[in-house]
């Protein structure tokens, strides 16, 4: 490292140190490699492809093109104000230490506390719908080869947690080497739907009228092709320069998903010409039969689907270890039950083990709710859009609230005129995606069919609130932050040539 970069490094630790906190990791990753990390966690065009028959039933061909640009715009402009809030505040909690930053005195610990859970629980599932999809994938194969096999929901579950703890080993024992992981793409041949299909039928199978709710649910559907876009801002201690470079890797995959997921879900509607044998498929999942009818051959088949498989599992990594660094940025400051094991960090592996196995374990007994029910798992599953987009704009709401002059400080990456409107559009947004998430997606709504969403949501909710009131009401006070030489340290840090040496001491009010 030369001097200029031990100089940045510097000041990174002393604004870090003033934000109450030491640091724990290495500065290891690069804007590129944690950028790539960020693209394979959100994996636009992987939630795509795992999620298309859904769409496809939602508004036809047309709704699952659309819907995408939509909600991929809307995503990004989300992800600018995130993108501000972490150059504002550039510590690992992310949108727990936001709330917390720009909240009224009275009201900091409890929006502090119930963001870090909000977060905490949208990652969970997270990684529980990333597991299922992928065990789902490789019981399709098998399906593919063996129709007359019937796979059991226990089957799934052990696949299911045998790739959750993989993922756990990967980032424990190959933690230097998550910056380097890749993923891949490919393309579909051969005969293919009509344009007009995929491109202004709109037409929906969901008993909603008229269709154009259809295109609505398939908005909302699309959303989860740019979950996780905030996976940057809880590795910003991992990074030189955070406040500069963590914007970027929270925008730049937003949109490089975006321009990747467009083209994928053409040439997969392209690739169908038999609808209902995709939307009926023997093996479960709608995209094997949209590569086997793209590509005419089984063979070939499997093989696009054991590549989607492999560079989904980038994302489940991905997720493991932004959820693990999520749990110990908020148990520093004594957030959770038993914060003191969680916040450890095993000095020879020089990542958050403990909470990783916490995770890991949560994630492995949450599965267990398909043995008896995948209903249920679904809509515990899909409550991860709400979660993890109402984690990211609670800060938003507060600071368009309270004022923005009033309560951010200087950045590197400020939206000026222009914030007010992007807090205020990702608030509508986001509220508009949470209602049209706790929707029946198919009718009439019937016990088997009914979108248990907003039952599991208010559950879980409810459970946050009450144990604030049992066990951290009165006893959580956050992190212990100098903001005077937190300030001066941002103002060492924005200007490479001042002396670092005055940015040590605290000033005096």
């Amino acid at each position: 490292m030369d001097g200029a970069q031990e100089k940045i490094q510097d000041l990174d630790d002393l604004e870090l140190e003033a934000g109450g906190y030491q640091r724990e990791m290495p500065r290891q990753f690069t804007v590129l490699s944690l950028g790539a990390l960020s693209f394979a966690l959100t994996c636009s065009w992987l939630g795509v492809g795992s999620s298309i028959g859904l769409s496809i039933t939602d508004a036809s061909g047309a709704g699952t093109v659309w819907s995408l640009p939509i909600a991929g715009i809307m995503t990004v402009i989300v992800g600018l104000g995130m993108a501000e809030l972490s150059s504002a505040f550039p510590v690992a909690g992310a949108q727990y230490y936001w709330s917390f930053m720009v909240a009224s005195d009275e009201w900091k610990p409890f929006a502090g506390y119930f963001n870090a859970w909000i977060s905490i629980l949208g990652w969970w599932m997270g990684s529980s719908s990333v597991s299922n999809f992928i065990s789902s994938m490789i019981l399709s194969i098998v399906t593919l080869w063996y129709p007359d096999y019937q796979w059991q929901h226990w089957q799934l579950w052990l696949i299911y947690v045998a790739l959750i703890w993989l993922a756990v080993s990967l980032n424990v024992f190959g933690s230097s080497l998550i910056p380097l992981y890749n993923q891949l793409t490919f393309t579909l041949r051969n005969s293919h739907a009509s344009a007009a299909w995929m491109f202004a039928d709109t037409t929906t199978s969901t008993g909603w009228s008229p269709d154009g709710m259809g295109f609505v649910l398939a908005i909302s559907n699309a959303v989860f092709s740019f979950l996780g876009s905030d996976a940057g801002a809880h590795m910003c201690e991992e990074i030189h320069n955070p406040g500069r470079n963590v914007p970027k890797v929270i925008i730049l995959p937003l949109i490089v998903g975006l321009i990747t997921a467009f083209p994928y879900a053409c040439a997969c509607l392209f690739a169908i010409t038999d609808v209902p044998a995709v939307l009926n498929t023997a093996t479960g999942l709608p995209l094997i039969e949209i590569y086997r009818q793209g590509t005419g051959s089984d063979v070939a088949a499997s093989i696009l689907m054991a590549l989607f498989a492999f560079c989904f599992y980038s994302c489940l990594v991905g997720n493991t270890t932004a959820c693990s660094r999520t749990l110990w940025a908020v148990s520093r400051d004594d957030a959770l039950p038993f914060s003191n094991v969680w916040a450890r960090v095993n000095r020879k592996f020089k990542v958050p083990i403990n909470a990783m196995l916490l995770s890991g374990t949560f994630v492995s007994l949450y599965g267990l709710i398909f043995i008896g029910s995948s209903t249920a798992f679904s809509a515990m599953v899909s409550a991860n859009i709400i979660f993890l987009q109402s984690s990211c704009v609670i800060p938003q709401a507060i600071t368009f609230w309270r004022g923005r002059d009033r309560v951010l400080p200087e950045r590197y990456f400020s939206l000026g005129r222009y914030g007010p409107i992007v807090n205020i559009i990702s608030i509508v947004w986001v509220l508009f995606v949470d209602v049209v998430a706790c929707l029946p997606t198919v009718l009439p709504a019937e016990p088997a069919s009914m979108n248990y969403v907003s039952v599991v949501c208010v559950g879980l909710i409810m459970f946050v609130v009450g144990l604030w009131f049992v066990s951290k009401k009165g006893t959580f006070k956050g992190p212990k932050i100098d903001m005077e030489t937190m300030l001066a340290r941002r103002i060492a840090a924005m200007n490479p040539d001042s002396d670092i040496t005055n940015s040590r001491q605290p000033l005096s009010l």
